[in-house]
């Protein structure tokens, strides 16, 4: 979890002088670098499914801040960041982001989500450096991964809202490749439950559950991560055909498949796996709301 915001750079959303138009970004058609950031999605100037890039050079041109973070799973010890805010970057790309999420891919397949509500709490930064140095000079993580070609943090993190024995988590990929800037709203309505379900439901539960934790791995048609191949569609028969495997394996992975590399949840009592299993279950065939 990310503590202990030190110093500002640069105002967080990027110090813009009262009435001038934000600073704009130049996108490419074609990557001349490894470390071009890929951009596609909702963005003016790109067509549909296509994507454009951009460079280190002109991400550095843009208003950052520092931070030194503390307690940061991505760091043994408390480590200085400069970087770009994720709303400085929409604002250069010409996007309204009041209405868009942002899908962060990393080179293994896990993909970090921003919705508005979440970068209004927790303020989340592309980082340009690290300990005050560009990405060719960045260290090693903890156990010898590469950070680049690039990460995002926080300039803190505290829980913003708990479900059941779920609380809110630091979205800190590293290994960021692309952004995908995407209809909120959209999204969102593809990943509720099917059918008319309360807020203080079960299934509306496993979903605020999911849609944090589940999603950065698994994927449901156009929206998560690639790094396990069992998708919402696999998972909704696995929840209506054997929830106690589906609960089992969602508290202790490997005490159903010792070769499984998805992280446990030790912490996730019988309600909140009860909430999980009704959400994935109003995925499958049959399955009334």
């Amino acid at each position: 979890m990310r503590s202990g915001i030190v110093i500002f750079c640069a105002a967080l959303l990027g110090a813009a002088i009262p009435g001038t138009a934000p600073q704009r970004i130049p996108l490419a058609a074609q990557r001349s670098s490894p470390q071009d950031l890929e951009v596609s999605g909702d963005v003016p100037g790109i067509p549909p499914g296509g994507k454009r890039f951009v460079g280190y050079t002109d991400l550095s041109r843009l208003a950052q801040v520092t931070f030194t973070v503390k307690n940061d799973e991505n760091f043994s010890d408390p480590v200085t960041l400069s970087g770009v805010s994720l709303d400085v970057i929409m604002a250069a790309l010409g996007i309204d982001g009041a209405t868009q999420l942002i899908a962060a891919s990393a080179d293994d397949g896990y993909e970090a989500h921003y919705t508005a509500e979440y970068r209004a709490a927790h303020h989340p930064f592309l980082v340009l450096r690290i300990g005050g140095q560009e990405p060719a000079k960045w260290p090693k993580g903890p156990n010898g991964e590469n950070y680049g070609p690039w990460l995002i943090s926080h300039p803190s993190f505290s829980p913003a809202f708990h479900v059941l024995a779920h609380k809110d988590e630091a979205q800190i990929p590293y290994g960021v490749i692309g952004l995908r800037f995407l209809n909120e709203a959209a999204v969102l309505k593809e990943l509720r439950p099917p059918g008319a379900a309360s807020a203080a439901s079960p299934a509306m539960q496993g979903y605020r559950i999911a849609l944090q934790n589940c999603l950065r791995c698994h994927r449901e048609g156009d929206i998560g991560g690639t790094k396990s191949p069992f998708g919402w569609p696999q998972m909704a028969l696995i929840a209506q055909g054997n929830p106690a495997a589906f609960g089992k394996y969602v508290v202790r992975p490997n005490s159903v498949n010792p070769e499984a590399n998805m992280p446990a949840n030790p912490d996730y009592d019988a309600a909140t796996i009860a909430a999980l299993t009704a959400y994935f279950r109003s995925f499958a065939p049959g399955e009334k709301p």
